[in-house]
């Protein structure tokens, strides 16, 4: 058995069978609908999540785990005999996960917790739990952990093409105004994640879905320009299945892919896009 532990919240995104086989704590964050409140990921999935949108006209809200359910989960890492544990969170400019994680690790010392803002979210932060996962299980000590997921974080990437432009205004992304515009002339932004300070900006826009996805193997392509070894792709969407088998195909098409993914947005992060929402998280070696 590995020596370090490795945590993460439901944000990342990563697959239920990835999770299970790799040993990672998935903490869930809270998913509010009217009068019913939902675990990440657990209660409610991201098909489930979608199809509720439809049918309802309550807004979604999300709620982060508090210090208590951190703590618990540092406590179940400890008594499976761990010697230490790697907390890698969602942005902290999105969520408080990363604070009240800080909180519990305060606690439960001297138990080692090494808590780390992501500065991002959705595979990208994935990426990040795997490439931890891969260096505990290479038996590196935590420290020697920490460092290989800081050292990815500059790597990663996330661009998405937004399908519903009214959850960003609600999320105060875009101003009511604009979106009304962009609406009426049929203008999709292209969004990204700062990862300076972990914060969504809208950084593109574009006319169509077609030229979206020409942005997005643009920006590939910048990429495999710097790298040698290879590429590691998740291909994201909400309620977009069909689209995102589409751009894997182009993808798989054009590069050779050191390991590719396509993930469902965890109903965490539909509450702040919305569905119709299709994106690429990449980084190259």
């Amino acid at each position: 058995m590995r020596k370090i532990g490795i945590i993460t919240d439901s944000v990342a995104n990563l697959d239920s069978k990835i999770v299970e086989e790799r040993n990672i704590k998935v903490i869930p964050l809270k998913i509010s609908i009217g009068r019913q409140t939902f675990r990440d990921g657990v209660d409610l999935t991201a098909g489930d999540f979608y199809r509720l949108l439809e049918k309802t006209e309550d807004i979604p809200s999300v709620e982060p785990p508090d210090s208590g359910e951190f703590l618990e989960i540092f406590e179940t890492v400890r008594n499976e005999g761990y010697e230490g544990a790697v907390c890698i969170l969602s942005s902290s400019s999105m969520t408080q996960s990363y604070s009240a994680a800080c909180e519990a690790r305060d606690l439960i010392r001297p138990f080692p917790v090494v808590v780390i803002d992501s500065r991002t979210s959705t595979m990208s932060q994935g990426f990040m739990v795997l490439e931890a996962v891969k260096a505990a299980e290479e038996g590196l000590v935590i420290t020697d952990v920490v460092e290989r997921v800081w050292n990815l974080r500059t790597k990663v990437n996330f661009y998405g093409l937004v399908g519903m432009l009214h959850y960003l205004v609600r999320c105060k992304r875009l101003g009511k105004f604009s979106a009304y515009l962009r609406a009426l002339c049929n203008i999709k932004p292209i969004i990204t994640i700062n990862s300076e300070d972990g914060t969504i900006h809208s950084i593109a826009r574009v006319k169509s879905r077609e030229q979206g996805i020409k942005y997005f193997l643009k920006k590939i392509e910048g990429a495999m320009a710097s790298g040698q070894k290879g590429l590691h792709i998740a291909v994201v969407h909400a309620a977009e299945s069909e689209e995102a088998e589409k751009l894997v195909k182009s993808i798989s098409k054009l590069y050779k892919c050191k390991e590719i993914f396509i993930q469902e947005l965890t109903p965490a992060i539909g509450c702040v896009t919305g569905p119709g929402v299709i994106g690429v998280n990449f980084y190259v070696e």
